[in-house]
């Protein structure tokens, strides 16, 4: 942290990223609750909508234990939200992925952040704002802090000369082209 000044600054940091994902879970209940859902199922719903995960990915990325996870997945399949498949990769465990009902449902759960996406809007430098965000998440993952999602930052895919490049692909990237959570995330 160095001087008492740069403590200052990071401790606001710290708590205006708490507040934030106060306010991000607050709308996302609110969402989620009048879709008939659980906050917890709202965002499994989210997260698989995104890429396929199995249980025990899940519960780390969520820091929830798989039997949390587990009981909110069986809700969903119950709802017909998620359907279960053998992982391609390895034919003892079970990837789940959202039905196409699920699909629609997970698109009608985003509409949760249009308040912050209006926000977000009205702040300037928002590719900064984005890169030093990604660059913070990637420095988490690296330290074991938070599981992997995905990101571009942490792929060994990702090549950084003159910008972004990604080997897979054999594609330049911008910063707005770097993934959260790509399905074919190979870490570093």
């Amino acid at each position: 942290m160095g001087t008492p000044q740069g403590q200052d600054r990071e401790e606001k940091l710290l708590a205006l990223l708490e507040r934030l994902a106060q306010v991000e879970r607050a709308l996302l209940t609110r969402q989620a609750y009048h879709l008939g859902l659980t906050a917890l199922q709202a965002q499994l719903l989210l997260h698989l909508s995104e890429r396929p995960y199995g249980v025990v990915a899940l519960a780390e990325l969520l820091a929830l234990t798989p039997a949390t996870v587990s009981e909110a997945l069986t809700s969903l399949e119950r709802k017909g939200l998620l359907s279960r498949a053998k992982d391609e990769r390895d034919g003892r465990r079970w990837v789940l992925k959202p039905t196409v009902e699920g699909v629609k449902l997970a698109h009608a759960l985003k509409t949760y952040a249009a308040p912050l996406r209006h926000a977000l809007a009205q702040i300037p430098h928002q590719e900064e704002v984005l890169s030093g965000l990604m660059e913070l998440l990637a420095t988490l993952v690296r330290q074991g802090t938070v599981p992997e999602t995905g990101l571009c930052l942490t792929c060994r895919y990702l090549r950084r000369e003159k910008g972004f490049f990604c080997s897979l692909l054999r594609l330049d990237l911008k910063p707005l082209d770097l993934r959260l959570a790509c399905p074919d995330h190979a870490p570093a």
